[in-house]
C-alpha cells in the first residue's frame, strides 16, 4: 500500500521529487497532510547533532516553503535553530526567526509548507532512523491577516515600551 499512497501523493504534490532531502521519498518512513495554521507559523526548523571519534547523531527538523508563479515552482529551505557539540567539547549554539517571521521578511506567500524530521538518536547502529514530512496546506489561511496582527501587537509592544520610557 505504501508504493500506491506514494505515487498518488506525487501526482498531488508534484514538488515532493524536487526537494533536496538527501532521502528517497520510498525511504521516509510516515507522510502526512495537514492544514496550515497559526500554530504552525509560530515554529522553527532545529537541528541537533553531537560527534564524536566512534559516531554521534545527527537530528532534524527542515520547513520548505512551497509557492509557485505563473511560469514556475519554487521551494525555499527556512533557517533553523539548533545547536552543535564535539566530544572534545566544543559547541555552537544559532537561533532562526519562525515561519512566519521568515515568510514576512522574504515576502513569500506559500502555497503548502513541508516538515521534514530526521531522527536517529544513534548513529551507530544501536537506533533506527526515522524519516516522516508533513505537507501543510496553506490555501486556506490568510497569511496577510497573519502578518498584519503580529505588526499590531509588535506596534503595541513598542509603544508601550516607550510609554513606559517617558513615565520614568
Amino acid at each position: 500500500m505504501k508504493a500506491y499512497r506514494l505515487a498518488v501523493l506525487i501526482k498531488e504534490f508534484p514538488f515532493l521529487s524536487d526537494l533536496p532531502l538527501g532521502y528517497d521519498l520510498e525511504s521516509i518512513n510516515d507522510i502526512k497532510i495537514r492544514r496550515g495554521d497559526r500554530s504552525l507559523l509560530a515554529k522553527k526548523g532545529h537541528e541537533d547533532s553531537y560527534s564524536y571519534c566512534d559516531g554521534g547523531h545527527h537530528d532534524y527538523t527542515d520547513f520548505y516553503a512551497i509557492w509557485s508563479d505563473e511560469n514556475d515552482g519554487h521551494f525555499l529551505k527556512l533557517a533553523s535553530s539548533g545547536h552543535s557539540a564535539t566530544g572534545s567539547g566544543d559547541r555552537q549554539d544559532w537561533d532562526a526567526d519562525t515561519i512566519g517571521e521568515q515568510l514576512f521578511s522574504q515576502k513569500i506567500n506559500p502555497s503548502y509548507i513541508v516538515e521534514f524530521t530526521k531522527d536517529d538518536t544513534d548513529d551507530n547502529g544501536n537506533g533506527e532512523l526515522r524519516l516522516s514530512m508533513i505537507i501543510y496546506k496553506m490555501n486556506r489561511f490568510d497569511l496577510a491577516a497573519y502578518h498584519e496582527q503580529q505588526i499590531d501587537q509588535a506596534a503595541s509592544a513598542i509603544k508601550a515600551e516607550i510609554a513606559a520610557v517617558c513615565a520614568a
